[in-house]
C-alpha cells in the first residue's frame, strides 16, 4: 500500500501540480477546493438553520433548488480534494485526523440526502409546522458534521499536541456559545416579547 501512495506522490501529475509555476496548478486546485466547499457547506448550513427556525419569513419550499448547486459543490470538492491529497499521500493516510475528517464528510452527505428526502420530497417543506423531530435532529447533525469536518481538515498540517488543544478550544467556545444562546432565549426574548405586550417586568413575575 505504501509503496503505490509513494507512486503517486512522485508521479508526473503530482510534481506537475506542487512544483509548476503556473497559475493553473497547484493555486487553481486549491481554490476549486475552497469554492466547492463555500457552496456545499455554506448552502447546506442555510437550510439547516432555516429547518432549524432562523429566518422564519424566507419560505423554505424554494431551497429544494439550492441541492443541485450543493452537488455540484460537492463533486468539485471531492475532485479537487483528491488532487490536493495525491500531494501528500503517504502524511494524510498515516494521519487519523484525515480519517476523522472524510468520516465526517461522508456522514454530512448522507445527512444533507437525508433532510432532502425529510424535507422537500415528502413536503414537509411547504408548511413549517408539518418539521418532524427528525428534519431538525438530521439539521443539527449535518450542521455539527461538517464542524468537525472543517476543524479536522485544518487541522491535518500540525501536530497532535496543537490538534487536541484546538479541538478543545473549539468545544469550550460552542458550549459557551450555547449557554449564552440558552440564557438569551430564557432571559432576553420573555422580556422583549413582554415589552411588545406592553406588561413590565414586575408584572410578569407576579
Amino acid at each position: 500500500m505504501w509503496e503505490f501512495l509513494e507512486l503517486i506522490e512522485n508521479s508526473s501529475f503530482s510534481h506537475w501540480l506542487r512544483e509548476s509555476p503556473s497559475l493553473l496548478a497547484y493555486p487553481t486546485v486549491l481554490a476549486l477546493h475552497a469554492i466547492g466547499m463555500a457552496f456545499l457547506v455554506g448552502l447546506n448550513t442555510m437550510i439547516a438553520l432555516r429547518v432549524l427556525g432562523f429566518a422564519r419569513g424566507i419560505p423554505l419550499a424554494p431551497m429544494n433548488k439550492l441541492f443541485p448547486v450543493m452537488f455540484v459543490g460537492f463533486w468539485v470538492n471531492a475532485v479537487s480534494g483528491l488532487m490536493l491529497t495525491a500531494l501528500q499521500a503517504i502524511n494524510f493516510m498515516s494521519n487519523p485526523t484525515f480519517y476523522i475528517k472524510m468520516t465526517a464528510v461522508g456522514a454530512a452527505i448522507l445527512c444533507l440526502r437525508s433532510l432532502r428526502t425529510t424535507v422537500f420530497i415528502s413536503g414537509a417543506a411547504a408548511e413549517d409546522q408539518r418539521l418532524t423531530g427528525r428534519a431538525k435532529v438530521l439539521a443539527v447533525s449535518s450542521l455539527s458534521l461538517w464542524l468537525i469536518a472543517i476543524v479536522s481538515g485544518r487541522l491535518i498540517a500540525y501536530s497532535f499536541y496543537v490538534s487536541w488543544r484546538t479541538a478543545v478550544a473549539v468545544v469550550i467556545a460552542l458550549t459557551v456559545f450555547l449557554i449564552v444562546r440558552f440564557i438569551g432565549a430564557r432571559v432576553i426574548a420573555p422580556s422583549t416579547s413582554d415589552a411588545r405586550l406592553g406588561v413590565s417586568p414586575s408584572t410578569a413575575i407576579k
